[in-house]
């Protein structure tokens, strides 16, 4: 398979996760008589959905980025490296159920776990294509920086597996902290 061909396929599957997310951002129906009062309740009923559409775009649009710098860099693909993708692509499809089970019960420490066992999935996903690409099949060259980057999210979303029986606020920074993190770097090379 060419290496263009499994980078449409996965823009693609991405597309398609992203867009079947944003079907279950919907206010909910007004009744025929409504008052300013029912118009707030409805916009603030949907606020848990926005949230959690919000951090899994911006964790998918992050694995995005880092997957087409990743395929930027390889010269061709391999039979491995398009199961490797399929597994990432797979973990990705994953994300819409724990999405929105967490916008519908963000406080539910089942929700928030389920929700950071389908983000280890998907950041041991995208560790296992980097750790093959660069250090097996030496397709690229291996950028430590990357590879401990990619480890440490993984580790820290599969710290939130238990930690939301502790405390799913503790959860939610990591969560949030991650995708800050990952846009720190570029900002401080530019300073």
């Amino acid at each position: 398979m060419s290496k263009s061909r499994l980078e449409a396929f996965s823009d693609g599957v991405i597309t398609i996760i992203i867009t079947i997310m944003a079907f279950d951002l919907k206010i909910p129906e007004l009744a025929q008589n409504f008052s300013d009062k029912d118009v707030w309740q409805a916009l603030l009923a949907v606020l848990p959905k926005v949230f959690s559409y919000s951090l899994s775009f911006v964790v998918l649009a992050i694995m995005w980025l880092n997957h087409h710098a990743l395929f930027d860099k390889i010269p061709h693909s391999t039979s491995k490296l398009v199961w490797y993708n399929m597994y990432l692509l797979f973990a990705m499809s994953l994300v819409p159920m724990p999405t929105n089970f967490l916008a519908a019960h963000p406080t539910l420490p089942q929700a928030v776990m389920l929700y950071g066992f389908i983000m280890t999935l998907n950041s041991s996903g995208f560790l296992l294509m980097r750790r093959y690409v660069e250090i097996e099949a030496k397709l690229t060259s291996h950028n430590p920086k990357y590879h401990k980057s990619n480890y440490i999210s993984f580790l820290l979303y599969f710290s939130t597996i238990p930690l939301a029986f502790v405390s799913v606020y503790l959860s939610f920074l990591v969560f949030i902290g991650i995708p800050i993190w990952y846009f720190l770097p570029d900002r401080l090379l530019k300073k």
